[in-house]
């Protein structure tokens, strides 16, 4: 993997992070999974707050879509949270404790980081993301026969294979809607899944860093190339009406094709 490059003022509290997580969750990866979700949901909250205060305030409204994207990350790490919950990996009364307290103080450091500066903020969470792809990685390819043979939690079928997938295309930055539709026949796929979300989260986070580019909704770029895409078959249908007596439109224009090339962009 890429390695996140990061000033030192963020790689030293990473680096000691990382260690007190492998330290308290030492052997037991389940665990640790549902605290590294219970914190993860904090960062996109965080943003999302930060951006509505500049808004309120008037000072920033240029970033107001990635409001989307930041909600469908944190809806995201939600269902990634439910599927380690269904596997039992919040059993512990002190691991609640310890997750829970420390996602409300990472919530405040993040703001304060964004209060800072937005970069540094992201690039932190790239970190803690891409720390998520190997953390995922890697356990996934040790016990990958074991999980093979195991089926999925529901809640994974239902988020990964449901029929509304929205939200899963909303923060997939770094690709097309409808682009990624990942398979769930049993616990190996739900964690490769997994690993790939993360994977899709460092890719937004690199993109929320750069001033060159602008962060926006997949579901929202589909919409305006649908908006303009019914406009050029108006302007189509109206090139080709024959204004007689009745209106009628000119023979041999296809309209079944048209419409079929219209679909392709929603």
């Amino acid at each position: 993997r890429e390695q996140i490059p990061a000033p030192l003022i963020l790689k030293l509290p990473y680096i000691s992070l990382c260690w007190v997580i492998d330290t308290l969750f030492e052997d037991r990866p389940l665990p640790r999974f549902w605290f590294l979700e219970t914190v993860a949901r904090m960062p996109y909250f965080s943003y999302i707050s930060m951006l509505h205060l500049y808004e309120s305030l008037g000072w920033w409204r240029r970033s107001a879509e990635i409001k989307r994207v930041h909600f469908a990350e944190e809806w995201n790490e939600f269902h990634h949270l439910l599927i380690m919950e269904a596997l039992g990996g919040d059993q512990r009364w002190s691991d609640r404790f310890f997750a829970q307290h420390a996602a409300v103080f990472y919530y405040w450091v993040l703001v304060a980081m964004w209060l800072l500066s937005p970069s540094i903020a992201y690039n932190f969470s790239a970190l803690i993301e891409a720390h998520a792809v190997d953390t995922y990685g890697e356990f996934r390819d040790a016990n990958e026969a074991l999980l093979k043979q195991l089926p999925p939690p529901q809640i994974a079928l239902q988020y990964y294979c449901g029929e509304d997938l929205y939200y899963f295309d909303e923060f997939q930055t770094a690709r097309s809607k409808g682009s990624r539709r990942p398979k769930v026949q049993n616990l190996y796929d739900v964690f490769a899944n997994i690993a790939d979300d993360e994977a899709e989260h460092v890719n937004t986070m690199k993109s929320c860093q750069d001033p060159q580019v602008i962060v926006r909704s997949p579901n929202a770029e589909a919409a305006v190339l649908a908006a303009a895409a019914l406009a050029a078959a108006a302007a189509k249908l109206a090139e080709n009406a024959a204004f007689d007596e009745g209106f009628e439109f000119a023979e041999g224009l296809d309209i079944t094709a048209l419409l079929e090339s219209i679909s392709r962009f929603l």
